[in-house]
């Protein structure tokens, strides 16, 4: 949970100044942040599951993480007024302890930040239902991170998919895939 408090900081600090930042685009940026880091590093940023949400993937402990930084006085949830709806922003009030992260994960953060701006919640959430590891999963049930595989549409030789049935066979004997 500590890293993904962090993470949910250091997001929302760097993003302070997009008009466009609110819960959605939090969840969106978590998201591909962390399924982007599986398919390069093999492991998520924050170690946290995520589920399917009818409009599209969230943290499985986002509330939960957000209440403790608003108990322990790290945050606030601000609503604002946009475009005629309440936007719900987290306000950190300190800085993101960002030494418990890797360089490579943060660069992939400030990338997965980069490519969404100027883009709004539902621009966002769109976008997130064209995601294979969203449309495989059913409402509330938890998207398995072995599915981020499916978000890149390349080519594969034979090689690669014999690699790739020897890797799930691996997987699934370890308990990882299911």
């Amino acid at each position: 949970m500590k890293k993904l408090k962090e993470m949910i900081l250091h997001i929302a600090k760097t993003c302070e100044n997009d008009p466009e930042f609110g819960a959605t685009k939090l969840n969106k940026i978590l998201f591909i942040s962390d399924f982007f880091a599986y398919s390069v590093f093999e492991k998520s940023i924050t170690g946290t599951d995520y589920f399917h949400l009818p409009k599209g993937p969230a943290p499985k402990l986002l509330k939960k993480a957000q209440e403790e930084l608003i108990l322990e006085d790290r945050a606030n949830i601000e609503e604002r007024p946009y475009f005629g709806r309440k936007q719900k922003r987290l306000v950190p009030k300190e800085d993101a302890d960002i030494s418990i992260f890797y360089e490579d994960e943060l660069n992939l953060v400030k990338q997965v930040i980069k490519l969404l701006e100027g883009k709004n919640a539902t621009q966002i959430s769109d976008w997130s239902h064209d995601f294979l590891p969203w449309l495989l999963t059913e409402d509330r049930e938890e998207i398995p991170y072995i599915t981020t595989f499916t978000m890149f549409h390349v080519p594969t030789s034979k090689q690669g998919i014999s690699w790739g049935e020897n890797k799930l066979n691996e997987l699934m004997e370890s308990g990882h895939a299911s």
